[in-house]
């Protein structure tokens, strides 16, 4: 079919629905499509003072442009008033002269430009946003309406507000674009804003200082159960203030009840969940036949998957019996991102019993590059509605190294502390209480990727995580404020399970109370000043520390230090993941090392029965030489000797167990040719009070000082040896 065919069509189109449809509708379409004709015209904005009839001006400005598409006065600053309108450069030259305009100007935008690379970046190639000249005005948007379905058919979309439309997205070509502009009834014709993952560029860890002490915090009247072994990043979570080193911890300690009965919507371009039956799609997801069970982003695999895993799931989630709701998006665009959240609220008002047991979880964000006022106010609105029915919304804080336009990785490239500066995120503030995510480090100090500042509401731990990804049965670690984010969701569900919630949720008041429960010394404590890390109030009773059981420094019962550090760390630790994996993760892996010798030593490593246990190399060497270390011999100790002794933490034992009786390293006997005295020999094996090993008294005659030193050298095996006492060479 040719354009004049096709454009044809439109005509003929246009003229069946104006025989329809009778009174201020076909007026309406009338004069729309004369000026759709009608070359040149462009968006203007007229100014007037405040106070004066604007009836006036408005009767000039119709009879000016020959159309009534104008839009609502709306304050320009403290002393003007504007509306705008479209109209050709002779008209507006008539309006200028007018003695109650103040000014006339062009507010006309190009379509961005997506053929650089920033382009390519902020914006998605052939997708539009429609504006109305005036949303409120329902005549005239759905004579505007009609017209833009006959130019652009099934390529149409309509948003809805309080059963007016908002706007319009459409998929459209440069020409059609340029035929849309034209119309009086359009406002803005702008691309849809792209958005993205927490992209983060793998980089050695900066270092970090110590956490500060605190004092225990208030504690809750809750039954816990235990996940022994879990993933630092849950651990962390149930880390109470009085243990600040979290290494000396190794469980995750949780509500009992763990969400049972809470809703975490999900928004992603999927989650690879086996056991997944509740789900909403955005229309594009449903147009190109998208499951929601399939995670099938290319840039970042399984990011969809982890994320949800991170917020709910029996291994690596922060709420154990919440339920999954993923929000399927086709691509990550403000345009499906805004539906996504509108069908949030309809699927939620469709459920009542989901009513202040729903949280909105997203690991996605939108670099705020050219986004107009509208653009802005719409997703205000939004996340304004949702709060008005208790739905929180939790997001990340994102990384600080997204928005590099190159791909590069350099590191000498990235801001070290940068502020939150996308959207949602930078949408929160005293009136849209939004939680945003940023992300720590084990130690409670912000990750060196997260990005911080005001708008940051609460950390979790988002380092070296580990997640289930689509797939696979064996984990993966990962890092970003992406994998922070979701454990807040988590407990947020968990919190919201509570027969009985601790902070007020009384109607329209629930998101706000709970933000700032989440900001209360009840939810949150600093392990690092400044730096405010999600916490479920778990108290050392729940989740104890680690115990160190020491053996001892026995006379003739001990090990030697250097010898047994350098079995932890350059032999024993090494294997045992090779080892744990040969054998399946065995319970126990056991070695002996140096048998029948003075340095006889057993180390090993045991795990509670049925514990599922990731191995830590770093973990193995710390805690077994804190079994050597932390059980301190005599202070008088020059040869280094230890007792040994066993470290227990998270349901793991650590355990350096040296030999029953040591032998010393010579064999006690009278040397003859010395001379000594009848009866004086005595010789004690076992470390003295100077840390000596054994000890040797005896008299002999005078001029045996050289004898009696050769013979100490070669029963001690040390060869050269100092002898004190009376007498000559």
């Amino acid at each position: 079919m040719s354009e004049g065919q096709s454009r044809l069509l439109h005509v003929l189109f246009i003229y069946f629905i104006l025989v329809l449809f009778p009174g201020s509708t076909t007026a309406n379409m009338s004069r729309a499509i004369d000026s759709a004709t009608e070359e040149g015209k462009s968006l203007h904005k007229v100014f007037v003072q405040k106070g004066i009839d604007t009836s006036t001006v408005v009767d000039l400005v119709k009879s000016t442009i020959e159309h009534d598409y104008i839009s609502p006065w709306s304050d320009a600053d403290d002393e003007l008033i504007s509306m705008k309108f479209r109209a050709t450069s002779s008209q507006i030259a008539k309006l200028k002269d007018h003695q109650d305009i103040v000014r006339v100007i062009n507010v006309e935008f190009p379509v961005q430009d997506i053929s650089t690379p920033k382009g390519k970046r902020l914006f998605v190639e052939g997708s539009y946003v429609i504006r109305p000249i005036n949303w409120e005005n329902v005549d005239q948007c759905n004579a505007t309406g009609i017209i833009l379905k006959a130019l652009l058919d099934s390529q149409l979309t309509e948003s809805m507000w309080d059963g007016k439309i908002r706007k319009w997205w459409a998929t459209m070509t440069d020409e059609q674009v340029a035929e849309v502009k034209m119309l009086d009834g359009v406002s803005v014709v702008s691309r849809v804003h792209k958005g993205k993952r927490g992209r983060m560029t793998p980089t050695l860890s900066k270092p970090h200082e110590s956490p500060n002490l605190r004092g225990p915090m208030k504690k809750r009247d809750i039954t816990y159960e235990t996940q022994r072994a879990a993933a630092t990043e849950l651990v962390a979570v149930s880390q109470p203030s009085t243990i600040p080193e979290l290494r000396d911890l190794k469980n995750y300690v949780y509500e009992s009840h763990g969400g049972s009965g809470s809703f975490v919507y999900h928004i992603e371009t999927g989650v690879a969940f086996k056991a997944q039956s509740r789900h909403l799609l955005t229309k594009k997801a449903i147009e190109n036949h998208d499951e929601p069970w399939v995670d099938d982003d290319e840039d970042m695999p399984s990011h969809g998957t982890c994320t949800a895993g991170k917020a709910l799931g029996t291994q690596f989630g922060a709420s154990k019996q919440a339920t999954l709701v993923v929000v399927r998006l086709h691509d990550i665009n403000h345009q499906e991102f805004q539906e996504a959240l509108e069908l949030i609220l309809k699927d939620i008002g469709d459920h009542p019993e989901r009513h202040k047991r729903s949280v909105v979880s997203t690991a996605l964000s939108f670099p705020t590059d050219e986004w107009d006022d509208d653009d802005v106010i719409d997703f205000r609105n939004v996340f304004e509605k949702l709060f008005a029915e208790d739905i929180p919304f939790v997001c990340n804080s994102g990384n600080d190294d997204d928005e590099s336009d190159d791909e590069s990785n350099d590191e000498s490239e990235l801001s070290d502390g940068a502020d939150v500066d996308e959207y949602p995120g930078l949408m929160e503030g005293p009136d849209l209480p939004l939680i945003v995510v940023g992300s720590v480090n084990s130690q409670g100090q912000r990750s060196w990727f997260s990005k911080g500042g005001p708008h940051v509401t609460i950390h979790a731990l988002g380092e070296d995580v580990l997640c289930m990804p689509k797939g696979g049965n064996v984990p993966k670690e990962d890092a970003g404020t992406s994998f922070a984010q979701p454990l807040v969701a988590g407990e947020i569900a968990n919190l919201l399970s509570y027969d009985t919630v601790p902070f007020d949720t009384s109607d329209g008041n629930l998101v706000k109370n709970l933000k700032a429960y989440l900001q209360s010394d009840q939810a949150s404590w600093e392990r690092v000043e400044g730096v405010r890390v999600l916490w479920n109030g778990v108290t050392e009773e729940n989740n104890p520390r680690k115990v160190i059981e020491c053996n001892g420094l026995g006379e003739n019962v001990y090990v030697e230090g250097d010898d047994v550090t350098s079995l932890i760390k350059d032999t024993f630790c090494p294997d045992v993941g090779v080892r744990r994996g040969l054998q399946g993760q065995s319970a126990s892996v056991s070695s002996i090392y140096n048998t029948g010798t003075p340095n006889e030593v057993t180390l090993s490593l045991s795990t509670e029965e049925g514990l599922n246990s990731n191995y830590n190399e770093q973990d193995c060497v710390k805690y077994l030489m804190e079994a050597v270390d932390g059980c301190l011999s005599t202070d008088n100790n020059a040869a280094n000797y230890k007792g040994g002794g066993s470290t227990t933490v998270g349901g793991a034992t650590y355990n350096v167990a040296r030999a029953l009786y040591v032998q010393p390293h010579i064999t006690a006997s009278r040397r003859a040719g010395c001379a000594l005295l009848p009866g004086t020999w005595h010789f004690d094996y076992g470390l003295g009070d100077d840390g000596r090993e054994w000890t040797a008294r005896f008299r002999t005659g005078v001029f045996q000082k050289k004898c009696v030193g050769n013979a100490v050298g070669t029963a001690s095996g040390f060869g050269e040896f100092g002898c004190a006492g009376s007498g000559r060479d």
